[in-house]
């Protein structure tokens, strides 16, 4: 072999050894970024997500973020071992307030009670079978509020209240032993008192252009409600994680899809969760929005198994059940009298679950996740204007959150 060729050689696997240390430090470098980047600034690290998502597709983001997240809850775990100081969450301090606009008491209300399962129609998959899951119901006392209502966890009455009442309640849970700084604050909101409903993003859940002729103003809470708000709290997962369903006064953005987990809103105001085309079926006339987002999480008030299976593509293509992070969820109790909201800083599924069912959601889905989509807020007077109080002091402040135009889905409560 003469020097020239050699030489080439030589040159050749220095070229090579470059461009395996080059990508080497680029990916090392992308992992710093998308691991530093969320924990310093959750709005910067939600964008940088966005834009690897756009580039590398969900599944691509998902196992990194997953690494980011493994990494940062090691940090956490080391600094709480190195001095115990790790904070955790806190809720807010906000006093209980009469709301501003008068509101008007419910009189001989009917206790809401679990309608029967609904006949198969069909037009449903032959694979989905019936499942009725709300067995016989000892329905809660109308004379029962929300902060005395069992069980008891500590519930304390908070935001605004009706007629002086209060309608609403939060507790604060620590479940993980491993992690004493990751707590779940709950909300249990009283649905005799209050009405849900759900309004998409001007851009998430991606949808039709015909969507926006259906629905104007998309993000935006309707004028005729602004009167009566009390709370707001995000919806669940971008179209692209998932493509889960979602319906608002009849029009359709995505259609839902058998065996999600799906919260559904009827023209009485009364409220159901439960599993796609096995406790709720297309075609009920009297369901005028629904929301879906990953697999249940709770049915007939024990945790899904699927809670534990750590599948990427099970749970929308994003990060695994079992990635701690900031995450959120909605149950209801089995007579639903009560709607349930939960939100956890450094949390799995399965904790999120358990922390659920122990405020006494029969079932339960989750919502969305990671911190700068994790919201909850009350709505008090500021002045001529409305200002939004976040539930957590940990989450991000925004005082107009929702009472402007947003990009994401989200629900609101009214008084009735």
């Amino acid at each position: 072999m003469n020097q020239s060729v050699r030489k080439k050689q030589k040159r050749s696997r220095h070229g090579w050894g470059c461009a395996a240390l080059f990508s080497i430090f680029s990916f090392a470098s992308l992992i710093g970024v998308v691991a530093l980047v969320p924990a310093l600034s959750p709005s910067t690290g939600a964008q940088v997500a966005d834009m690897i998502r756009g580039m590398a597709g969900p599944q691509v983001t998902a196992d990194i973020e997953s690494l980011s997240f493994w990494i940062q809850d090691n940090i956490n775990q080391l600094a709480y071992q190195a001095d115990g100081k790790r904070p955790g969450i806190t809720l807010g301090q906000q006093s209980v307030a009469q709301p501003t606009a008068p509101v008007i008491t419910p009189v001989s209300r009917p206790t809401l009670q679990p309608a029967p399962p609904p006949t198969q129609t069909a037009n449903q998959p032959a694979a989905i079978t019936q499942k009725p899951i709300f067995q016989r119901v000892v329905p809660t006392p109308l004379n029962t509020n929300a902060v005395t209502a069992d069980p008891q966890i500590g519930w304390q009455a908070y935001g605004p209240a009706v007629n002086g009442q209060p309608v609403m309640a939060q507790a604060l849970l620590n479940l993980d032993p491993t992690r004493p700084y990751a707590g779940v604050a709950l909300v249990r909101i009283d649905l005799s008192m209050l009405q849900l409903h759900t309004e998409p993003g001007f851009l998430e859940p991606s949808h039709a252009t015909n969507v926006t002729d259906a629905i104007p103003n998309l993000g935006t809470i309707p004028p005729a409600d602004m009167s009566r708000l009390v709370a707001g709290f995000n919806g669940g997962f971008k179209a692209v994680n998932g493509k889960y369903g979602m319906v608002v006064d009849g029009t359709t953005l995505i259609p839902p899809y058998p065996g999600i987990a799906t919260v559904a809103i009827y023209k009485d105001g009364h409220v159901q969760i439960g599993t796609w085309g096995q406790d709720l079926f297309p075609g009920d006339p009297n369901m005028i929005a629904l929301r879906q987002n990953c697999p249940p999480i709770l049915e007939a008030g024990q945790m899904d198994p699927r809670v534990y299976v750590d599948n990427t593509s099970l749970w929308g293509n994003t990060i695994g059940n079992q990635s701690i992070t900031w995450r959120t969820g909605l149950g209801i109790t089995q007579d639903r009298r009560y709607l349930i909201y939960a939100v956890g800083n450094a949390t799995s599924v399965s904790t999120l679950a358990q922390a659920l069912q122990n405020a006494g959601a029969y079932t339960a889905m989750q919502l969305d996740i990671n911190k700068h989509y994790a919201h909850f807020v009350t709505y008090e007077a500021s002045g001529s204007h409305l200002k939004a109080v976040q539930l957590l002091d940990q989450m991000e402040s925004d005082p107009t959150l929702y009472l402007v135009a947003h990009s994401r889905d989200f629900f609101y409560l009214t008084t009735r």
